[in-house]
């Protein structure tokens, strides 16, 4: 049950993450506007935090670490 949730939650940090690159990279490299600073920091936080909890849940899931 614990590798189901923790694939959930990598599942969950890697859509966080891409949606968040995503915003980043749309406007300068695609075409598109530059976001406003504020739409800016919260895109770059998003993808920071996806990415910490993708590996969180990655962790979860292959079951290795320490067992808290």
């Amino acid at each position: 049950m614990l590798k189901l949730l923790g694939g959930l939650v990598a599942l969950f940090g890697l859509g966080v993450t891409l949606l968040g690159g995503w915003m980043l990279v749309r406007g300068p490299f695609l075409g598109g506007p530059a976001l406003e600073p504020t739409a800016m920091l919260a895109a770059l936080t998003a993808f920071l935090v996806g990415i910490v909890v993708f590996f969180r849940g990655l962790v979860r899931w292959a079951g290795i670490g320490a067992r808290l």
